[in-house]
């Protein structure tokens, strides 16, 4: 009895509120253009034949930044789910603690695309495209906006289908992994020339993709 009380506080109606704010923007955004988007995953891991092109979801600035709310949004779901199980009791409120989390997520996601920019600003004339150069902070958001997509599906199974927590974050870890290695693929195939120095991508990769994770993990 003592576990369902906690697991009522844990999922109170601000939380559900939270979900379905999360579910319309990205109904709104990158789920209005289901076509595209699953261009864009194929696209990510055809291995043997790249076609060197970035392929995303053509929304404006504000869909944008709907599209990286969602992401936030979702994976603070989660995270809260995560750290709320089989605790019993907050020093915050659900509404607090969601929205904190979130919110570390959403400066995370912000951070990695300032990254990005600068980075790419930095060495675009030698080693990138330049046609490429600003499709790929719209490309990065719409892989986000599908893994919080993920993190919305397995918060609603594991409030509403009861699914054990253990199961749910593997299978989100897992996905992200696999979306993590498109990425870098896509990366490679669409902004570094054959010609590039191997030594050059990876000090690349180490500022922009292994120490932002780190920095998140500590966090």
């Amino acid at each position: 009895m003592e576990r369902v009380a906690v697991m009522d506080v844990l999922y109170d109606d601000w939380v559900v509120t939270l979900l379905i704010v999360s579910f319309v923007l990205f109904s709104i955004t990158v789920g209005s253009d289901l076509s595209q988007v699953e261009k864009s995953l194929r696209s990510m891991f055809n291995f043997k034949k790249s076609d060197g092109q970035l392929v995303y979801t053509p929304l404006s600035l504000f869909g944008l930044i709907l599209a990286t709310l969602h992401s936030a949004l979702s994976t603070g779901i989660l995270a809260y789910i995560y750290r709320g199980q089989g605790v019993a009791g907050y020093s915050e409120t659900p509404l607090q603690s969601v929205l904190s989390l979130s919110l570390l997520v959403l400066l995370y996601i912000v951070a990695k695309i300032v990254l990005y920019i600068i980075a790419n600003a930095v060495v675009c004339s030698k080693y990138y495209m330049p046609a490429q150069h600003f499709r790929w902070s719209s490309f990065y958001i719409m892989v986000n906006a599908v893994l919080g997509a993920v993190a919305l599906l397995l918060s609603l199974s594991v409030i509403y289908l009861k699914i054990p927590l253990i199961i749910a974050l593997f299978f989100y870890v897992s996905i992200a992994i696999l979306l993590e290695i498109g990425v870098l693929f896509k990366l490679f195939s669409a902004f570094f020339k054959k010609k590039c120095s191997k030594l050059v991508f990876f000090i690349y990769l180490c500022a922009l993709e292994i120490a932002p994770c780190f920095l998140m993990w500590f966090l």
